[in-house]
């Protein structure tokens, strides 16, 4: 059986530092926080060097993409007609 190198209990002691770090986030951001530990985990980081540095860039990266997500969402033609949803889409069905 092959071990995930992200998983060793040397990694995970860094994710457990990682979350310290920045568990005066949770409140606000606590997904970010989660993904951001793994994230930096799975990327071979080695501390927690400038840590709240690179959290905060990632949550404008998160923000950003969230942002675009959203603008590509509204950004259909006003003058376009839109049809109705069908049956597979989630609209009403008939009885």
């Amino acid at each position: 059986m092959t071990e995930d190198w992200r998983f060793t209990d040397e990694r995970m002691q860094l994710r457990a530092a990682v979350f310290r770090a920045l568990q005066h986030h949770l409140d606000e951001n606590c997904r970010a926080v989660y993904e951001f530990c793994h994230n930096w985990v799975s990327q071979g980081n080695q501390d927690t060097t400038n840590i709240e540095l690179y959290f905060k860039e990632y949550l404008r990266d998160v923000h950003q993409k969230n942002v675009w997500k959203l603008e590509s969402c509204l950004s259909v033609n006003p003058n376009e007609q839109l049809l109705p949803r069908t049956e597979c889409e989630g609209g009403e069905q008939d009885n």
